[in-house]
Parts: structure tokens; C-alpha cells; sequence
């Protein structure tokens, strides 16, 4: 169970984070980047850069306003005596945790935002040089810089460069 003191502790770190995301969130209402008012003198890059400012604006803004909606339900869980406690197993969340996820109202275990999958393809799943895939030649089907002049052997045309290595490699089953 926590002690009145790490509450306190967390509480005053909940406040600081709400606070702060507050008035950055309240200036950048007060202060929109908005870019110039033409774009017809802008070359198309200053147009892609000021999007893409807009859109990392947008996109922060979204998250802070996330994380005043998990700030809100931590200090409401203080306020209802549940903080620290995990809402779906009902065992007591370790203060450390609580120390690093102040907003947390679960257990790593059982948090929803914890998944197995990072976002990364399996490693099984990423072709290696050296498992038989020929990547240049599949490649090379569509065309490369090079010409016949290119080659030490005859070739009489373009769609000659690549054909016979590959029916050397590959026989007929």
C-alpha cells in the first residue's frame, strides 16, 4: 500500500505534468503557426515543410490532450482511493513503477498499452543475403544501367543480359 508520502509525491508530480501540458497546449491556441497567407511565391518545399510543421504541431497536441485525459484519471483514482491499484487484476502496483508511469492505472502485466509486438517484422520473417534469395536478378528483370557492351561474353540484346544466368541457376524441375 502506498504511504501518505509517496501519494503526496505523486500527486505533486501529476499536478506538475498536467500544468505544464496545460499551458503549452493553451499557447499553442493563443498562438497558432499558421505560415504565410500565399503560397504562391513559396517554392513547393517551403510548402512541404510548413505541412509537415503543421501536422507534427497537430499530432503533439493530440498527444498532450491524451495525456491530460490519463493525468485526470490518476488524480481521479487518488480522489476515489483505487490509485495504485490495478484495474484489471486488483493487485498492487509497485511504487517504482508508479514513480516512472505516474498516469499508470495498471500493472505492467496487465497495462493495455503493452503488447509483445514492437512495430518490428520478426526477425524470422526478414529475408537474410544468404538464404537463397537472389534479389539482383529479380531486379535486373526490370531493367539495370547496364548495356551488351557491359559484358565479356556476346550479347546480342538487352533481354539476353540476365536471361541465361538465371535458367543456369534455376533448371527446369
Amino acid at each position: 500500500m502506498l504511504t501518505k508520502e509517496q501519494l503526496s509525491e505523486l500527486k505533486k508530480e501529476l499536478l506538475l505534468q498536467k500544468q505544464q501540458l496545460t499551458g503549452r497546449l493553451e499557447e499553442e491556441e493563443e498562438n497558432p503557426n499558421e505560415g504565410e497567407l500565399s503560397s504562391y511565391d513559396n517554392h513547393p518545399a517551403d510548402t512541404g515543410t510548413e505541412l509537415y510543421e503543421r501536422e507534427r504541431d497537430m499530432a503533439l497536441d493530440e498527444h498532450g490532450k491524451e495525456e491530460l485525459e490519463k493525468i485526470d484519471a490518476a488524480l481521479a483514482a487518488m480522489k476515489d482511493g483505487t490509485y495504485g491499484i490495478c484495474k484489471e487484476s486488483g493487485e498492487e502496483i509497485p511504487f517504482e513503477r508508479l514513480q516512472a508511469v505516474p498516469t499508470t492505472l495498471y500493472a505492467v502485466d496487465h497495462s493495455p498499452e503493452q503488447s509483445l509486438e514492437t512495430g518490428r517484422v520478426p526477425e524470422d520473417r526478414v529475408p537474410h543475403p544468404d538464404d537463397g534469395i537472389d534479389s539482383f536478378s529479380d531486379a535486373a528483370n526490370y531493367g539495370t544501367s547496364e548495356t551488351p557492351s557491359d559484358f565479356s561474353e556476346d550479347k546480342d540484346n538487352y533481354n539476353e543480359l540476365y536471361k541465361e544466368e538465371e535458367d543456369d541457376e534455376n533448371p527446369a524441375t
